[in-house]
């Protein structure tokens, strides 16, 4: 990456003009706080009355466990880095920068989860130490619903900031829910609509043999998945699995990392206890994720019944512990998962013309069009391809190519997103490869006995979009990591940048807003900010009440934090933040 620079944005200056702060009384300012020699342009906006520098975002302020004591607090804010691995930075840019649209929120990997689920296989997760399975099991993952609705009220609040503008899209990129059910899928489009949710699931009047004979006996506990036994997080108590203690020694003997999980008494019943989800302000479009189209983001079907009551609450695999069953934990299809959203009327991108496609292509208003894609392998696994022909739906790939080629005669704009990277979608089989693409042109890392993707002789995204110069930005997640590559053709004059999201689910917890300037010089600028929930970090003592859906996104957000699982660049793990050049950034593009 070539040597960038940290920048405050220009209205700085235009706020500080506003408000008498003229450019000598800021030079005055910058010689109290003994920063003379540092342009005007890099004051921070803290210098600025507070009630105009907030924007919501983590150019304000950041979160993190800042001094060691597995709590999280407030931090200093983030400028952003200018990053020109495509193209060079006009010094001058500013002054000719043209808004193309308003910014765009992105959001993704909810994977909201019904814990209470039969079908889930949380005892997977009890090796994870030993052999790198994780995922299938976290211990804010019955926090989801309210971690999700504090993102969305977090984005609802937001401004830009480089013009203060405020969102009128939200891109939400897959992984919405767990494991595929038809009532995780009704939950987390009602969070996203607004209106009283119930997270809770369990019907004690459905009665599929053998549940309700005897000998069984359905539970009355409001919540009833996995905890403590010695293997989970217990929240009320004693109990904890290794890793999930309030003490930091007790865990890093037992599994190397120094986190602590604190006790919150009645935790897990608060957490399915319904609640008013606010909804997001903007409209909305989706995507399939893998764990939103296969049983736990990995199988084509489950073998344990998802709507009876025989669920494994020991972690020994063995589904014998009895809760309440459901109906409307069945598996939706392909199909049914798109009809599911057009329900509301909307359809947020998919079309009742074609109930049974998962991508389209959107047009909005100032040349911007936005594609969506399906990235999922239907026949398993959780890394993603492009597939085309290989079950009676019409050819995704050529049909992206004509829509580039229709964007880039009528030059437009656009912004690809789906689930799945570039680099993990590489989830090729020998059955129908020749209707396959993966996403790098040269790529590493594919599934065992998977042919190589170099062998296909199918061309890739990453060439596919060199081809087209409307591309200018690709969206996706499904790493759990913010990271931003630069994607250029070798010998060639495409090019495009690649942008990855963090997840809601795992720590950090965050979302993102994606803006693109004209800089009227031949360059567009790209301006990525990251933006962390509403969920207050700095509950030391006790969080108050567990009823605010708040606090308990608070909590979730710490408890990630804490996962002995966890990736957050402590004890030898990576940091799922990403780095500063992968978080609040300007990046710039030839156009």
């Amino acid at each position: 990456m070539k040597p960038s620079s940290t920048i405050a944005p220009s209205f700085c200056l235009r706020l500080a003009a506003a408000h008498n702060f003229g450019r000598s009384t800021l030079s005055k300012v910058a010689r109290i706080f003994g920063i003379a020699a540092v342009p005007v342009a890099l004051l921070s906006l803290s210098l600025l009355p507070a009630a105009l520098a907030r924007t919501g975002t983590t150019f304000d302020r950041t979160i993190g466990d800042f001094n060691g004591d597995n709590l999280l607090e407030y931090g200093a804010g983030e400028g952003y880095i200018v990053r020109e691995d495509l193209a060079r930075a006009n010094p001058n840019r500013e002054e000719t920068r043209r808004r193309v649209f308003s910014p765009i929120i992105q959001l993704s990997d909810f994977q909201l989860a019904d814990e209470e689920s039969p079908a889930r296989i949380e005892g997977i997760d009890a090796i994870g130490g030993e052999v790198d399975v994780n995922g299938a099991y976290r211990p804010q993952e019955s926090l989801m619903s309210q971690t999700v609705d504090a993102a969305v009220r977090s984005v609802n609040k937001v401004k830009s900031p480089v013009t203060r503008r405020t969102p009128k899209l939200t891109l939400v990129s897959g992984d919405n829910v767990d494991s595929q059910q038809q009532n995780e899928t009704e939950l987390y489009i009602d969070i996203l609509n607004g209106g009283t949710v119930d997270p809770n699931s369990g019907d004690p009047n459905y009665k599929p043999w053998p549940c309700g004979d005897w000998p069984f006996e359905y539970p009355t506990d409001l919540y009833q998945g996995v905890r403590g036994n010695d293997v989970w997080y217990e929240p009320d108590g004693d109990g904890d699995g290794d890793g999930y203690s309030p003490s930091e020694a007790e865990n890093f003997n037992e599994t190397g990392r120094r986190v602590a999980s604190r006790d919150f008494s009645g935790l897990f019943d608060a957490a399915n206890t319904p609640f008013d989800a606010k909804g997001l302000k903007t409209s909305w479009l989706t995507v399939f994720g893998n764990h939103d189209a296969l049983w736990q983001g990995n199988f084509t079907g489950s073998p344990i019944p998802p709507t009876g009551c025989l669920k494994d609450l020991d972690g020994n695999l063995i589904p014998t512990d009895v809760v309440e069953p459901d109906r409307k934990r069945k598996l939706l299809s392909h199909q049914e998962w798109i009809e599911a959203h057009l329900q509301d009327g909307d359809g947020h991108g998919f079309s009742a013309d074609r109930p049974d496609t998962g991508y389209y292509s959107v047009k909005k208003k100032n040349g911007l069009r936005i594609i969506g894609l399906d990235s999922v392998n239907l026949d398993g696994l959780s890394n993603g391809t492009i597939r085309d022909g290989t079950r009676g739906e019409a050819d995704q790939f050529g049909w992206l190519d004509q829509e580039l080629t229709a964007a880039d005669r009528k030059n437009e704009t656009v912004i690809v997103f789906a689930h799945h990277s570039l680099e993990t979608m590489n989830n090729v089989d020998w059955d129908g490869y020749e209707d396959q693409h993966c996403g790098l042109i040269e790529q590493d890392g594919e599934p065992p006995g998977a042919p190589e993707c170099e062998d296909l002789g199918n061309e890739p995204l990453e060439a596919l979009f060199y081809r087209h110069p409307s591309v200018i930005v690709y969206v996706s997640a499904h790493e759990h990591y913010n990271r931003i590559t630069p994607r250029k053709q070798e010998g060639g004059q495409g090019s495009f940048w690649e942008m990855v999201l963090a997840s809601e689910s795992d720590w950090p917890q965050q979302s993102g807003m994606i803006e693109i300037f004209d800089n009227r010089d031949g360059t567009f600028s790209i301006f990525r900010t990251i933006i962390d929930h509403l969920g207050k970090p700095d509950c030391k003592r006790k969080c108050g009440n567990l009823g605010s859906s708040r606090v308990l996104a608070s909590i979730s957000r710490e408890l990630s934090f804490n996962d002995p699982q966890g990736q957050t660049g402590e004890d030898g793990t990576i940091d799922a933040r990403g780095t500063r050049a992968d978080r609040n950034v300007e990046l710039i593009i030839e156009k």
